[in-house]
């Protein structure tokens, strides 16, 4: 076939051919030129306990034997009761419920729905705003990409958006509010309250954010004070928080969940990602049991979802990687070879480009600049950071790069979300491939 007959995939950048991958095994990726590569971000943050697990895969065969789909509003499978136990299980009891979905956009909405459909069933029909904050990301759908703040994602599509609220972003390295960690009083926390205030409380039902940044910030997360803060604004409001841990959850930052980097408990998390670790589309909204009581004892309903939600084979999949995790201790691994990550990250300050390194567990991001004194971003028509991704993948790497952190008009930046299982020595290898990569990048700038 020419290239025009085997082309009909509408993907991302349409001016530019994909890498086809034929095959997949521990954190290395095979194209089908036989050539490998080491999956340095697990997809986008995905694929946790590595690529090709037998155990799940045959669990996969084995439920499409069994039974590949009911529908939701009528029937429930035990596998997706046994993965609702398992799911709240993590949360050590924190959580009651759960509503599965298929990927973490609709997580997110559904969280907000059930905001809504609680503060309704408890008399407040009035409470239906959404605070978020800007730089976050929510998700692509209308709804979700309404109170997502990562601008260059919603430019195409705004005049389909909702107009919800946006406080500051909650971004240390570069603080709207001009000040450091070591000196702030969490003035990103307190904004809250006056942003309530000045809405109506009556009006206000739900606040969502990230504990872990994804691509639109990097990794970046505040400091750890910061949700305490939150959590007492929230319930001095009857505002409900929501977490979206679509990327930061299971395992990932090296606990089960980064808000217990933090001590406080949500009203609800969003999931998805690493719920499968990319075996089966599958996400979900978990919440907790005076979320459900309340919604249980008044109208009985909660009348939204989709057709594949509550999948089967989905469910299956779902208590497979959780065992699987627990099984092989992989959080704590998670946790381990993340601050061997770290450590390792740390040697690319020597580059005249690098600005920051932060993260959590195995999720990390770098900043580039143009003056670390200044920390003057780079001239968006470099797009330095996406060279790196590409010039990376020619000698083996794929990393996600990502561009906007400075107010979605500058800013380079990297997400590593290597699995998992990965070893100090693939960590050398990689960290040493970007290095190189790295350097040759700035050479071509002119740095």
């Amino acid at each position: 076939m020419n290239d025009k007959e085997n082309d009909h995939v509408l993907g991302f950048f349409l001016n530019q051919k994909s890498c086809s991958i034929a095959k997949a095994e521990g954190i290395y990726l095979y194209d089908d030129q036989g050539n490998r590569i080491i999956d340095a971000s697990g997809g986008a943050i995905v694929c946790s306990i590595g690529h090709g697990v037998k155990d799940i895969a045959d669990i996969v065969a084995e439920q499409m034997q069994r039974v590949a789909f009911v529908f939701r509003r009528a029937f429930i499978t035990p596998e997706l009761e046994l993965a609702a136990q398992k799911v709240c299980g993590t949360t050590n009891a924190d959580m009651d419920r759960v509503f599965f979905v298929s990927g973490g956009s609709e997580a997110t909405e559904t969280a907000v729905k059930l905001a809504r459909k609680y503060h309704i069933d408890n008399g407040n029909s009035g409470k239906y705003r959404v605070i978020s904050r800007w730089q976050s990301y929510h998700g692509s759908t209308m709804g979700a990409l309404s109170w997502s703040g990562f601008t260059s994602r919603r430019a195409d599509f705004t005049p389909y958006l909702k107009d919800f609220v946006h406080l500051p972003a909650t971004y240390c390295y570069r603080c709207w509010y001009g000040e450091s960690p070591e000196s702030c009083d969490l003035q990103c926390a307190q904004a809250l309250e006056n942003e309530i205030l000045c809405l109506g409380p009556e009006t206000v039902s739900a606040y969502i954010a990230e504990p872990v940044s994804g691509h639109s910030l990097a990794a970046a997360h505040p400091p750890d004070e910061h949700f305490k803060i939150i959590r007492q604004i929230c319930d001095k409001y009857d505002v409900l928080m929501i977490l979206d841990e679509v990327m930061s959850g299971i395992g990932r930052t090296g606990k089960w969940f980064a808000y217990q980097h933090h001590d406080v408990v949500p009203d609800i998390i969003a999931l998805a990602k690493g719920l499968s670790a990319g075996y089966f589309p599958v996400g979900a909204a978990v919440l907790r049991e005076k979320i459900y009581d309340v919604i249980a004892n008044n109208s009985g309903i909660f009348g939204s979802g989709h057709t594949y939600g509550g999948n089967p084979v989905a469910a299956a999949v779902t208590c497979g990687v959780l065992d699987y995790l627990k099984e092989n201790k992989l959080v704590d691994r998670c946790a381990d070879m993340g601050e061997y990550l770290a450590a390792k990250l740390q040697t690319l300050r020597a580059h005249p480009t690098v600005g920051d390194i932060r993260g959590r567990g195995l999720l990390w991001g770098v900043e580039f600049v143009k003056d670390k004194a200044t920390k003057a971003c780079l001239d968006p028509q470099l797009h330095f950071s996406q060279q790196i991704q590409d010039q990376a993948l020619r000698r083996g790497v794929h990393i996600e790069s990502s561009f906007g952190c400075n107010r979605g008009q500058k800013g380079d930046t990297l997400i590593f979300g290597p699995p998992f299982i990965i070893t100090e020595k693939q960590i050398d290898d990689l960290i040493e491939i970007i290095d190189e990569t790295l350097s040759a990048v700035e050479r071509r700038a002119g740095i």
